[in-house]
């Protein structure tokens, strides 16, 4: 796509368009359709004055059949600033009498609809540059992308608003050539020889590539906010258990501990933040996300393990306990706790002023939190000061004349007050039970149980194993999500191979034949729906413009899901002896060889893929031999 051309050719005609009444005729009103949803931060909008239309094919349809443009917005529930948008601008009677006369407005849960939010941001990525909730886009009635904008002021919107309906009002026919001259066609991806030394090498060059963009002192990727970044961890981590080298230890050491000490890390009941709005680690974005949680829960028990480090074991089992604890529902895993409290105040529930804490502990335990988790500093927000690490018990019972233990005692009472105190504040938990974020979910507890063998750890397993296989999979196709025990959106890749990977670590072991059976219906269902014509896709079907493959899938938040259907299939078709999967897992993984090696930051899922079948293919080899 000629991304800037197209952007500044559609802010021209934009700008330059005059105002043209619209010749259409009377048709029904729509009215809001999202009143008591299922779904909470669809619900949430259900007494906007805007007229929110679900997705799908009826709404396409009446579109088409007035010629109107589809305003569609995408967020989720713990987004900060999706609120901000709602109550400047949805909740405005001006804003939403322009939008439900002149448009057509569909509200979309993003962890719903994931392939679609998917499509919808690489649109934004490409004509803005940058991309984020929440996400607007403009959709021709035949569902080609025409426009897009993240956050904007009121005016700011208005103003977008007015001029491309002037825009389309005047010469729809003009829109839809220009958009339709800009969308990309598939193309077909010649296959590549497999050459052990070239992947090799390219593996080996990786982790070098990858630190050249780190932030060394600090830890972390980037200077400016920080990010778990939790597949790239992982890959450098085995990286580091194969080559041992130093630098790399160094910078995941750095990182692992200041995302435990600092504030991404709740140290009160446990759990990670989102990520961090300053490069320090220190001031976090207040969402609680299901599948950071799982994702580096798992990232420090495989840390624990390869760098002896037993607090990064305690790390990931107190992670665990927290997602246990405070987002068990029905079986399985809430997605997300809301960044903001009732009050609509950033971080409300976490933070504290310090006169409240004179009212909730001793003086010694004023003292004691005011030192090690410096919450006698000036507040970085408005709402107070966030529990962080900033000395150590070791440092604070030498310099006061006390023991360990005694400190130990002394800062688990706070807590315990703390704890309680936070109980009674307001936390908005979007209760949807998602289906590829459960399926991270289990693969994690599956290890901690094979590493703890705590028998909490295996209940919980065997629950997301059930709730998964039996309530979501119906022995074709997978249910995206459970909202108040009914089915909600569309499954995409990552459901099938999240799903696919955690039903078979847990079936390997618990032993259970009958789940492994499922994990390979599952994973088979996945290559049928998602690869084509030697391309990956994430959706499998859309009321878009038809979709464009990829060669190779990225990682984004969460791992690349190609990269993690082709490692659990690799696995299941040995344990299987399908050879002809085999064939197919190796053609395919040996694929993207440019892309990973020019950028292989955001493939490292891929690489891990790749190397797991390398080590897969000459242990094949080697028995044939003996």
């Amino acid at each position: 796509m000629k991304n800037l051309t197209f952007c500044i050719t559609l802010i021209l005609l934009l700008a330059q368009s005059a105002w043209a009444q619209s010749n259409s005729g009377v048709v029904a009103p729509v009215s809001n359709q999202l009143k008591d949803h299922p779904a909470p931060y669809l619900a949430l909008h259900g007494d906007d004055p805007v007229a929110w239309q679900e997705w799908g094919n009826s709404v396409v349809d009446r579109a088409q059949s007035e010629n109107k443009i589809l305003f569609v917005s995408v967020g989720y529930f713990a987004c900060h600033w999706c609120h901000v948008m709602q109550k400047e601008s949805y909740q405005d009677k001006e804003v939403a009498e322009l939008l439900n006369q002149k448009f057509l407005s569909v509200k979309i849960d993003r962890e719903l609809e994931p392939a679609l939010d998917g499509r919808l941001m690489d649109f934004a990525q490409a004509i803005l540059g940058r991309g984020g909730w929440p996400l607007n886009v403009f959709i021709t009635p035949e569902g080609e992308p025409i426009y897009a904008l993240l956050y904007a002021r009121q005016e700011q919107f208005l103003e977008v608003l007015d001029r491309l309906n002037q825009f389309w009002e005047k010469d729809p026919d003009k829109v839809r050539e220009l958009v339709r001259r800009e969308r990309q066609t598939n193309v077909r991806f010649p296959s590549a020889e497999w050459n052990l030394q070239e992947l090799t090498t390219l593996l080996e060059r990786a982790p070098g590539k990858m630190l050249a963009r780190a932030d060394l002192d600090r830890g972390g990727f980037g200077d400016t906010s920080k990010f778990p970044s939790a597949p790239q961890m992982l890959f450098l981590l085995k990286e580091y258990a194969l080559n041992k080298d130093p630098t790399l230890k160094e910078f995941l050491v750095t990182t692992l501990d200041k995302m435990a000490k600092k504030g991404m890390h709740d140290h009160l009941t446990g759990g990670f933040f989102r990520y961090t709005v300053d490069a320090n680690w220190n001031v976090p974005h207040f969402e609680k996300m299901l599948y950071d949680n799982a994702s580096l829960a798992d990232l420090y028990l495989q840390a624990g393990k390869v760098l002896s480090r037993e607090d990064y074991l305690e790390t990931a089992k107190t992670t665990l306990q927290f997602m246990q604890e405070a987002m068990w529902l029905d079986g399985a895993l809430v997605a997300s706790f809301s960044a903001v409290d009732d009050d609509s105040i950033e971080g409300g529930h976490y933070l504290w002023e310090f006169d409240e804490l004179g009212t909730l502990l001793s003086s010694e335990e004023v003292d004691l939190v005011s030192k090690v988790w410096g919450l006698d500093r000036v507040p970085e927000l408005e709402a107070g000061t966030l529990p962080r690490w900033e000395d150590t018990v070791a440092e604070y019972a030498a310099a006061n004349n006390l023991t360990v233990a005694e400190v130990d005692d002394l800062l688990s009472s706070a807590k315990t007050k703390l704890v309680l105190a936070r109980s009674s504040r307001s936390l908005p938990v979007d209760d949807k039970l998602l289906a590829g974020w459960n399926g991270l979910a289990l693969t994690t507890f599956s290890h901690a149980y094979a590493e703890f063998g705590d028998a909490s750890f295996k209940k919980t397993a065997e629950s997301l194993a059930s709730f998964l296989s039996t309530r979501l999979w119906d022995g074709e196709s997978l249910t995206r999500a459970h909202a108040k025990g009914v089915a909600h959106g569309t499954a995409s890749i990552e459901d099938y191979a999240y799903v696919a990977k955690g039903l078979w670590d847990w079936a390997n072991l618990s032993e259970d034949k009958a789940l492994a059976d499922t994990a390979e219906q599952i994973a088979r269902a996945g290559w049928q729906k998602f690869y084509k014509d030697a391309a990956w896709f994430t959706e499998d079907g859309s009321l878009l413009a038809p979709p464009v493959g990829v060669e190779v899938m990225q990682d984004g938040a969460t791992p690349s899901p190609a990269a993690v259907l082709i490692a659990v299939s690799d696995e299941i078709s040995r344990a299987v002896g399908d050879q002809d999967w085999i064939l197919t897992v190796r053609a395919v993984v040996n694929r993207g060889q440019r892309e990973l090696a020019a950028t292989p930051y955001w493939f490292s899922t891929q690489m891990l893929a790749l190397r797991q079948v390398i080590a897969g293919k000459e242990e094949s080899e080697d028995s044939q031999v003996q």
